[in-house]
Formats: C-alpha cells, structure tokens, sequence
C-alpha cells in the first residue's frame, strides 16, 4: 500500500498521529526573509517511475513536478540533475546538489536537513516465482540479497545482526536484472518504484511476504544550508495548504496507486461468444449438431458464470476482512462507518462510539510465550467481539481492535469482554487499555473519528488508564510541534547545562552534583525542562540532549578534577536511552575524549525508565558497571517494583523523591517513609540521596536519620557552569556551614 499526504489523513500510531498533527495545521502563505538562488538544484535516481526518471532525454515524474511547483511557490526555478544512485547522495553530501528526495532515517537525519515527508511508501521483497518463499527481511540470512547501494533498505541491512550476502547495484532496476539474471537469490526494494518497473518490462518477480519499512518521503537538504531547508519546507508547507500538492498527486494518482486490473474472464466470454455465432453462422446441415454443442457450451459458461460470482464474493472477503480474526480491515471498516454517517446526519436519534481497544501486555506475552501464543489470544478475543450484538469489529494489527458501537459505558464492556475471555480459557487472559471518540459530538466523518479514538488510546497508556474518551485538551499544542519539528530537523540552539551541588552529610563537603538541562530557544524562549523533557521521551528524540549533558557532564568534571576539586556529576538518563541506543559506546567515547575516569560521572535512572524492558536495562547497565560506572535509582518510591530493581540491576545508589523529603517535617507517614528507605538501603550497602532539601531542619533532620547525601535550594539553586566552579573553590577546602550559607 501506498501512502499520500491527502486530506483527511488517518493517524495509524502516537507517532503517525503526531506527523499528521504537524502536517495537517493551517498554514498561512509565508513571508520569506531567505532569497533563494535563481536556480535550485534537485537531483534524483535516473530510473525510480514514477517518481523520478529519464525518457528520450526527458526528465519526468512526481517528485520532479511536485519540485518544481515548490520552487515556484518560493520564487524560484528547480533543476534537475539525475544519475546513480550512490552518485546522487554523495553530491548531496559534498554539495554539489542542493536537495534530493529520499526516505526520511534517523542515520541520514545526521548527514542532511529533512522537510515535513510528503508521501509514504513500504518496501517488499522480490524473487522469481518458484524461489523458497520467504516471510520477513529475518529469513535472508545466508541468502544472496539484491539491494540499491547507499538505499534506505541498504542501510537497514547494514545494520541487521545477521546480515545477508549483498549484492550492491546502481539503481533500482540493476537489482531486479540481478535476481532475473540468477545473480542473487533476492532483492529488497521499494515497492513503488519496483512494481512500476517490474509492469513497465513485462518481467515475472513476486513479492515475497507482507510489506514493510513504511517511510515517509521527503526533501533532503545539504546540511550547510539550513535557510535553503526553511525556505523549501515554508514553500513545501504553501503547496499543501493551498491545495496545489493534492491537485498534482491527483495528476498523478494512477502510478502513485497503480489500479490492479484483470481482463481473462473478458477474453474468455468474447472468445465464447465468438466461437458461438461461427457455430450458429454453419447452419444447415449442421444445425442439430450445432444446437448440442450450443446448450454444452451455455452450460459451461453458466458454470463459469457461478465460479465467478463465487470468486468474486471470495476476492471481496479477503479484501475486506482480515483472514486470521474474521472482522475487518480498517478501509473497510471506514467505508462501512461513512456510509452509515451520510445516511443517518439529521436526525442524530442514536450516539454512536468509536472504541479503539489494545491488547495492553501482547508484547510481554510474545517475549515471554512465543508469537503462536500471542496469535492464540488475539484470535479468542475477536472471536468474543464478533458475538456482540449491535457492534461492527475491525482488526487494526499488533494487537489493536476498533469497534463501531452506541455510546455506552467501555469500562463495562471491558468486564464483559474480560470475564468472557477468562471463562472461555483463563490461559488467554489478556489486560486491555482503550480510547472512545463520539459521533456526531468529536465528528462527522469516521476518519476523524479514527483519529480522535486513537489519541484517547494513546492518552490513556501515557496516563496509565483503562480508559478514556476523547478530549480535545489531548491534542498537541502548537509549541509542543514546533518544539518536536525543531528536534526532528536536528538542528537545536540554546542548549545548556546547569549543575546543582549536593552536600555530602558526613563529611560536610560538596563532593558531587547533579547536571540538569535548560534551553533557551532563539525564537520560543525559555523552554521549562518539563515541557520539553517529556515530549522529547514519548517520541524517541530525546537521544540528542542526552548526548549532550553526558558530553558536558564529563568535560566539567574532569575540568574540577584538574583543579583539585574533584566531583562526580550526576546524569539523568530516560528509558529510550537505555534501550533504544548505544550508551555504553557514547558514555566510553566520551570519557575518552575528556581523558575522564569512571568515577567522574554516575548515571540516574528512574524507576520507570527501568521497568520499560528489564533484561535489556540489566545488560547494558551491567557493562557499564564493568566500566566501573555506577548507576543511581532516581525519585525512589513513586514508580514500580521498586524492591526487585535492586536485586536484579547493579544499582549503588537511592535517590529519595523529593515528594517524601520535603514535608517530612509535618507529615509523620513521610518522615516514616523517609527513614525507612534509608534503613533498608543501609542494610544493602547503598548510598541514600535526599532531594528536594529546602531549609535548615530538614537537612539537620536527615543528617541524625543516617541520611549520606543531601540535594536541594537550601545547599544551592542550580548554578551555570562558571558559577558552580566558582562555588566548588570557594567551598573546598571547609566543611559546609549551612546557617552560615543561608545568610
């Protein structure tokens, strides 16, 4: 399936939901305070139809007419340049072309500027018709694969853990002659431009399982030329909103979603009927004969008649509904609801809900019980949906169901649906999380109501609810997007850390502190921490401001180290950045870059961070451990499973949430809280931070509890880099007066 920026466009994952929030935002025409070149150079691959190709010296396709109207909307002409493919993207990267079209890839983020993607399109695997059927880019390994050098497929096999043998062509169209050729068994390609060549020549290679590696297509800019990129993205914004984008992908709509057609039974009856009237035209002498022959041959088009009615019903139901569950697929499911809402606009006599519904735990059920497992469950569950009365069902995948019912209590349902499942096998047992939208009160058309489900279901797993119903509070604001859109075109200013001290109560010195974040944006300002940090955390970003305080955190500790101020700094890391990234490799690289050592930094992890995926934090914490690295549980006591995280990771320190810490004066329930986490960490052998210390009594409060070190304003706000050495001198060589301190 393919893809398009079209409107309205249906949010599929909290992710895709999000690109369509920033894409679908009115956008006024732009003033452009840029002058653009005369002349901007695109270039492209010299054979990817429809996209982009030569033809008798001619220069055709979407992505060169949707360049040159964006040119134009900007104030200036596009040329084009087309060649090989590894040709294209080193030009790009040496800037000798100002902008190529290309998948959108956190790898290539870092070597170029992307604009908003404009289209979306999978990738499949091609093979002659009686290679061994392979399911999934995993079932390659050991097997000769055909893929396009410096290609976003190439690059995912680069990194795959069993990489195949590959076989690096120049375009598209080498890698399909390769497997034609008996040159590779296999080749993985984008389907759009393969399916296009493979009908252009007439040639016989079959996808090989379902698709994937749906990306979004953009602009990619030379990353010296960042007011090109915001020029290019302004004028790319313009086409779509003043709907010039949706009347050239219309132009174009036949090759972008190429109809698929089949002309035999046509060919069949006019043979039939051809054959017929000759018999009939011999008269005569014949004529009995004939009418023998004429009734076999009614007969047998009557049979094929009904083969093809039956064949049809079948092609319909596969189409429609999903094989393994039975209920339908989502287009379906959407037509089926417009339908309903067209014929049914005035009067509204019933409410009707959208009730998006996930299987919360199938992963873990997957990891800890296999796939057929997992299969098993979905299955049961839609089998007891499909017993509903008045509800029509649609499975979405991974999972996710959608069910079109009257407004009516979900969390009630869930009871049901629940207690049916646990009775009917107490194996199959499954927790479930869901989101509502309402019709006609959050919309009239089902896609919009699609949309407004699933961020109800994203909302209530952020939430930790069973349920919610759609709010339009939910969505993004709009400096939530400008703030995501700033961190995904990787260009971000105004980054800078700050270091809070804290007090070491037994010794009475400052012998470590914590580094925190602060962003002050050219144009948004002062961004707070707890704006920023989350949305960064939800949407797999905040990779790039981790980097950062690691780099300075080691860079001033091994500075204070130097002057005789030695001092551990504390790190903050989120659960992306311990599953999702290398942070062995990043923190080990960066000490040697400082020339810093193991006990310059610490890393704290809250207890959520942890509980993301526990066999994948123990690995990497443990080699971080080996590197003498140690780690911290931050705000202990406020998130899960808090005791078993101490037995299972390498942990050597208890960082007491600030929540416990700072009434604990006047809250008996708190200071026993208190008090206890630091006898139990004591009996273990970890050391034991209290944050959020704000005055004189509590400090000396933690001190006589055993409390080891204490964090807070009473010690010191979070103080800029030259200040925080400054206060490091001048309280290293006593211990810290604090009455003295508070004057």
């Amino acid at each position: 399936m393919y893809l398009s920026y079209r409107f309205p466009a249906s949010s599929a994952s909290i992710f895709l939901w999000l690109c369509c929030c920033i894409s679908g935002l009115w956008l006024p025409r732009p003033v452009y305070a840029y002058e653009p070149p005369p002349q901007i150079l695109f270039g492209g691959d010299l054979a990817y139809p429809p996209l982009e190709w030569m033809e008798k010296n001619q220069i055709q396709g979407f992505n060169v007419d949707l360049a040159r109207e964006v040119a134009r909307i900007g104030g200036s002409k596009a040329e084009h340049r087309l060649g090989n493919w590894p040709d294209t993207v080193h030009a790009l990267e040496q800037g000798r072309l100002d902008v190529v079209p290309m998948y959108y890839s956190l790898e290539r983020s870092r070597q170029f500027i992307f604009t908003q993607a404009y289209l979306y399109s999978s990738h499949a695997i091609y093979a002659l018709p009686n290679a061994a059927r392979v399911s999934s880019v995993a079932d390659l390994t050991d097997k000769t694969v055909a893929v396009e050098e410096e290609s976003f497929a190439h690059q995912q096999l680069r990194q795959s853990a069993n990489q195949p043998q590959l076989i690096l062509t120049s375009n598209t169209l080498s890698a399909i002659e390769a497997v034609l050729q008996g040159k590779a068994d296999y080749a993985v390609l984008a389907s759009l431009a393969a399916d296009n060549l493979l009908r252009q020549h007439e040639w016989e290679l079959t996808r090989m399982g379902p698709p994937f590696w749906s990306r979004g297509y953009a602009f990619a800019v030379n990353k010296n030329k960042p007011e090109l990129a915001e020029w290019l993205q302004d004028s790319l914004s313009t086409a779509i909103a003043d709907g010039n984008y949706q009347t050239l992908y219309q132009k174009w709509q036949s090759k972008l979603e190429p109809a698929q057609t089949d002309n035999s039974w046509l060919h069949f009856f006019s043979t039939g009927f051809v054959i017929l009237f000759a018999l009939l035209a011999l008269g005569g002498s014949w004529y009995w004969s004939l009418k023998r022959r004429v009734e076999q041959r009614t007969h047998e088009l009557s049979e094929a008649l009904v083969q093809r009615e039956i064949a049809e019903l079948e092609l319909r139901r596969v189409l429609n509904f999903d094989a393994q569950t039975g209920l339908a697929k989502l287009p379906f499911f959407i037509e089926h609801l417009d339908d309903y809402f067209h014929s049914h606009q005035q009067p509204v006599r019933q409410e009707k809900e959208i009730l998006v519904i996930k299987l919360a735990d199938l992963d873990v059920i997957v990891r800890t019980f296999g796939f057929a497992r997992a299969e098993m469950i979905v299955s049961a569950f839609a089998a007891h949906l499909l017993k509903l009365d008045d509800t029509f069902s649609a499975y979405l995948g991974r999972g996710v169901f959608a069910l079109f019912i009257n407004k009516s209590n979900a969390l009630e349902l869930f009871e049901r649906l629940g207690s049916a499942m646990a009775e009917s096998d107490p194996g199959l047992n499954s927790q479930f999380v869901g989101g509502s939208a309402y019709w006609p009160e959050h919309g009239r058309s089902a896609g919009k109501l699609m949309r407004h489900a699933e961020t109800a279901l994203a909302m209530s797993e952020l939430r930790r609810r069973r349920w919610l119903a759609y709010e339009s509070a939910m969505e993004p604001s709009r400096v939530d997007l400008d703030i995501i859109s700033i961190f995904i075109d990787g260009n971000v200013q105004g980054i800078f850390p700050v270091f809070q001290p804290q007090l070491d109560l037994r010794s009475g010195k400052i012998t470590s502190a914590e580094i925190l974040v602060r962003w002050q944006h050219p144009r948004l300002g002062l961004v707070p921490p707890n704006v920023f940090i989350p949305l960064l955390e939800n949407s797999g970003l905040i990779e790039q401001v981790t980097e950062q305080m690691i780099d300075e955190a080691v860079r001033v500790a091994v500075l204070l180290r130097k002057r005789d101020l030695p001092c551990c700094i504390s790190i903050n890391i989120a659960a992306y950045d311990l599953i999702e990234t290398n942070l062995t490799d990043i923190v080990s690289q960066a000490l040697v870059r400082y020339q810093g050592v193991p006990s310059d930094i610490k890393l704290e992890l809250t207890e959520t961070s942890v509980a993301s995926d526990p066999q994948r934090v123990k690995k990497v914490l443990t080699q971080l451990s080996e590197l003498g690295i140690y780690a911290s549980v931050d705000d202990f006591g406020t998130g899960y499973s808090s005791l078993s995280y101490l037995s299972l990771f390498p942990i050597r320190e208890l960082k007491i949430d600030r929540t416990f810490v700072g009434d604990m004066l006047g809250n008996p329930r708190n200071h026993s809280i208190v008090r206890s986490t630091i006898l139990m960490a004591r009996e273990l052998g970890l050391v034991t931070v209290a944050e959020g210390v704000e005055d004189d009594q509590t400090l000396q409060m933690l001190k006589k509890d055993g409390c080891d070190i204490a964090q807070g304003y009473v010690i010191a706000r979070p103080l800029p880099e030259a200040e925080f050495i400054e206060f490091m001198r001048a309280h290293a060589a006593q211990v810290f007066d604090i009455s003295q301190f508070m004057k």
